[in-house]
C-alpha cells in the first residue's frame, strides 16, 4: 500500500513582505501530479495547513481549490488532514461531516483521534488515525471504576484532572492507542500515525515558531506500536526511527533553510509481512524560486557577471565590504529584483533587512508593544485594546525597574 505523507504547507506565508502564493501553487501542482502518477492509497497532511489561524483569503481559496482538483482527478483517494499549532483547528473542520463523505478526513478535536480511518485499496487495508497539534488541556486522563457508584481518576499523569505539557498530552494519548491497537479488527492490518508535534532527536530549523512551555520534545517509543508515523512540525526531513520520519515542510521557509533539498514522501507499506515494515522514498519537490544566500563585495555583485545566474532566486546577500555601503538596495534591485535581505559585512558593523519595497535602508529597532499587537492581530485578526494596555503597563514597569 503506497500513501504520500507531506506536512507544513504553510499557505498564505510572506517573507519580508513578499507573498509565496505563487510558490505555493506551483508546489501544490507538483503533489497533484505526484498523486496522479502512482496508484496511492492516501494523502497525508500532518499539520500547519496555513501560516497562521486566520489565513488571508487567498490561502484557503488556494487549498479549497487544490483539494477539489485532487477530489476530481482521483475520487477514491483518502486525504487525511491535521491541523498544526499554526492552525486554527475550528476554522479548519469546517464541514468535516460532509467532507469525510468525500474521502476528506480532517481531525481537529484529539478526543476525536482514537477512532481509526479505515482504507482499502483493492485488497489491502490500512487504519489511519489522526491526531493534531495537541494543546493544553486537549486530552483529560479519563476515569476508571471502582465500583459502580464511585470513580476514581486515573492516576496515569501527576496531574490528574488536566494535561498542560506535551510529555503529558503524548502520553495520555499513547495509553489510549495501545488500548485501541489490540482490538480484534486491527490485527491484521498495517496501523499509521498522523501526528504534529517535536519528538527527541528531532533537528529544528529557524522557520518554526517556537512555544513557550509547549514544545516539549516527546518520547518517540511513546508511537512505536504503530507501522508508520507521518510527523509534522519540524521543517526538515528527517528519519526518527525506521517507522517515523518528519516530512519536512515542501518549501524552504527562511534562509537558514537555503541550500536544502525539500520532499514528499512515498511510503510504501508491505501488507504481506507480519511486522508491515515500510519503504520510504523521498520525492524532491522543485521550488518556483530557490532561496540562496550570497557573499561578496558590493562590486561584485553590481558591476560583476559570477552572481548572475542567481537572478531569479529568493536572495539573502551579505556584502564583505569594509565600509558602510549607501542604499544598496536600491542599486541592486534592478538587477537582482528578488533580493529580500542585505546584510552588511562585520567589518561594517551594520545590517539591513528589506521589508518588500518598503525598505529604508537601515533596520529598526524592535519595539515590544508593537510586536505585541501584530501577534495579536496574527491570532485574531485584531489586537485586544485591553490586553495592549495590560502589555504596555507591564513593559514599562519593567523598563523602569532595570
Amino acid at each position: 500500500m503506497k500513501l504520500i505523507h507531506t506536512s507544513d504547507l504553510h499557505l498564505g506565508k510572506t517573507i519580508y513582505e513578499t507573498s509565496l502564493l505563487a510558490d505555493q501553487q506551483a508546489m501544490l501542482n507538483q503533489l497533484c501530479a505526484e498523486l496522479e502518477k502512482d496508484d496511492y492509497a492516501a494523502l497525508i497532511i500532518s499539520g500547519d495547513i496555513y501560516d497562521r489561524t486566520i489565513p488571508p483569503a487567498e490561502a484557503v481559496e488556494l487549498f479549497s481549490g487544490f483539494l477539489g482538483t485532487i477530489r476530481r482527478k482521483l475520487p477514491e483517494l483518502a486525504i487525511c488532514i491535521i491541523p498544526g499549532n499554526h492552525d486554527s483547528a475550528q476554522r479548519l473542520s469546517f464541514a468535516d461531516e460532509i467532507l469525510g463523505e468525500q474521502h476528506i478526513h480532517i481531525v481537529s478535536k484529539p478526543e476525536n483521534s482514537f477512532t481509526p480511518i479505515i482504507i482499502t485499496k483493492k485488497t489491502e487495508s490500512a487504519a489511519l488515525f489522526l491526531l493534531p497539534f495537541l494543546s493544553a488541556g486537549s486530552l483529560k486522563p479519563r476515569e476508571k471504576e471502582t465500583d459502580e457508584n464511585n470513580k476514581v481518576p486515573d492516576l496515569f499523569t501527576d496531574s490528574a484532572e488536566t494535561l498542560f505539557t506535551q510529555t503529558e498530552l503524548a502520553a495520555e494519548a499513547s495509553r489510549r492507542f495501545s488500548e485501541i491497537l489490540v482490538q480484534p479488527e486491527l490485527s491484521g492490518i498495517p496501523t499509521v500515525l498522523a501526528a504534529h508535534l517535536f519528538t527527541s532527536g528531532g533537528q529544528e530549523s529557524d522557520s518554526e515558531r517556537v512555544f513557550v512551555g509547549a514544545a516539549e520534545r516527546v518520547n518517540p517509543a511513546l508511537f512505536s506500536q504503530f507501522s508508520y508515523v507521518a510527523l509534522g512540525h519540524l521543517h526538515r526531513f528527517q528519519k526518527i526511527t525506521d517507522a517515523m520520519y518528519y516530512a519536512g515542510s515542501p518549501l524552504a521557509y527562511s534562509f537558514g533553510e537555503a541550500g536544502g533539498e525539500k520532499y514528499f514522501l512515498r511510503v510504501e507499506i508491505d501488507t504481506g509481512q507480519q511486522n508491515f515494515p515500510v519503504q520510504i522514498t523521498p520525492i524532491p519537490v522543485q521550488p518556483l524560486r530557490t532561496m540562496t544566500k550570497l557573499e561578496g563585495t558590493f562590486e561584485e555583485f553590481y558591476s560583476g557577471k559570477d552572481y548572475d545566474r542567481f537572478a531569479g532566486d529568493y536572495l539573502e546577500i551579505t556584502l564583505t565590504d569594509p565600509v558602510l555601503i549607501a542604499n544598496p538596495v536600491n542599486l541592486l534591485r534592478p538587477k537582482f529584483p528578488y533580493l529580500l535581505s542585505l546584510k552588511q559585512g562585520a567589518e561594517a558593523a551594520a545590517e539591513q533587512k528589506i521589508p518588500g519595497e518598503k525598505n529604508t535602508g537601515t533596520e529598526k529597532k524592535r519595539d515590544p508593544a508593537a510586536d505585541f499587537t501584530d501577534f495579536e492581530e496574527m491570532l485574531y485578526g485584531a489586537a485586544d485594546s485591553a490586553k495592549t494596555e495590560l502589555f504596555s503597563s507591564l513593559l514599562e514597569e519593567c523598563t523602569d525597574a532595570s
